[in-house]
């Protein structure tokens, strides 16, 4: 399975966006990141667990403080093409938990751990399946 066939639209309000306004966007799509954008080219990702530890820990003015103060960067992408159990891998080795996946050097979607976590389950089950022959009814 390709990360495409699982991945998420992305959500990209402007670096100078205020922290309450992006966790109001997040709230109201139930996204828990967005990417920040600057002169239409996206330069970090800003997620729940940002807003947390850098803002609301730091008692923070979250009108007063802007995604890009808060925003992690270099994104880690991939391409869309990439199987399920690649982009796993990627995602243990570098510690992280989301994936921007790209098509022709365009960002088209974003993944998570537990997205990759879900759809993995799937697809071993079905190789399990495949190899017992059964045609899924088990004996």
């Amino acid at each position: 399975m390709k990360t495409k066939e699982i991945m998420k639209n992305t959500t990209k309000p402007s670096f100078d966006t205020s922290v309450f306004d992006a966790a109001v966007v997040m709230d109201q799509k139930v996204i828990g990141s967005i990417l920040v954008e600057k002169d239409n080219k996206v330069i970090g990702m800003v997620t729940e667990r940002d807003i947390l530890r850098k803002v609301v820990a730091k008692r923070l003015n979250i009108d007063k403080t802007s995604i890009k103060d808060i925003m992690n960067a270099p994104l880690i992408t991939i391409d869309a093409e990439t199987n399920l159990t690649e982009a796993s891998n990627i995602i243990a080795t570098k510690n992280i938990r989301r994936l921007i996946l790209t098509e022709k050097d365009e960002i088209v979607g974003i993944i998570t751990a537990s997205d990759i976590a879900k759809n993995l389950k799937l697809v071993i089950a079905k190789k399990v399946i495949d190899i017992s022959g059964t045609g899924g009814h088990f004996r």
